[in-house]
């Protein structure tokens, strides 16, 4: 049985916003080809994940970027070992000329914008043997975009699952970062908003303020910037 090795690379990225008293609007790209296929790698050895990280610092041209394995997908005649990529649009030097950044959305746990096309999905729970599982039946007849749109969304499902408890929010963040980032991609992700008060009491003790200014606009004053701090032995949000 065929094995591939498929890699879910989420970008945070920026688009200008015309309000110059307000930050520019975020949002998340993925990586794919110029065919909107999703980076993959015919296994062909005992280090899986080595070889999508090979793969993908290939693809944009640096190894800063957040990489674990989050699922195997059984086909009929293949398997799908997904891996979810996470970085932010400031890391990537170099986009190789066969692939590209598309945006991707999940809204009000029912659609998936991937490129310029929006998918609806439904969420279907299946017990067996005690045991749940969820699955994603999305409406495309396309099999094979079916198929990418499946991969994106149970790796981006991963995220979500774990931006409370851990710190993948910050995979999201460039060397630096004001606050009101972090939160703003808290709300991309959950789909949701947030108290920015305590929110920002939440995360401040995980982030070091660093002698960097964000750039005037117009007069107004900079934000302060940080960098992620990691502490040791001490319990997520």
């Amino acid at each position: 049985m065929k094995v591939n090795l498929i890699c879910c690379l989420f970008i945070l990225a920026s688009d200008k916003n015309d309000n110059i008293r307000k930050k520019d609007i975020k949002k998340i790209k993925v990586l794919t080809t110029k065919n909107n296929e999703l980076p993959e790698i015919d296994f062909c050895g005992n280090d899986m994940k080595k070889q999508v990280r090979k793969k993908i610092s290939t693809s944009i041209g640096t190894e800063i970027f957040h990489l674990e394995q989050v699922i195997t997908m059984d086909y009929k005649n293949f398997l799908d070992v997904i891996y979810l990529g996470i970085t932010n649009i400031d890391n990537i030097k170099k986009l190789k000329d066969d692939y590209k950044l598309i945006d991707f959305k999940v809204e009000n746990n029912n659609t998936v914008q991937f490129g310029d096309y929006i998918y609806k999905y439904e969420t279907v729970e299946l017990e067996e043997n005690s045991n749940i599982e969820y699955i994603h039946e999305i409406e495309c007849q396309d099999e094979n975009i079916k198929r990418n749109i499946l991969n994106l969304l149970i790796s981006y499902k991963k995220i979500r699952s774990n931006i409370d408890t851990t710190d993948i929010i910050f995979k999201f963040m460039g060397s630096s970062f004001v606050l009101e980032d972090v939160r703003m991609v808290y709300e991309i992700i959950k789909d949701s908003k947030v108290d920015k008060s305590n929110f920002r009491k939440k995360i401040k003790k995980y982030c070091e303020k660093i002698d960097e200014k964000e750039d005037i606009k117009n007069g107004y004053r900079p934000s302060e910037k940080y960098r992620f701090k990691p502490l040791k032995g001490d319990i997520w949000l």
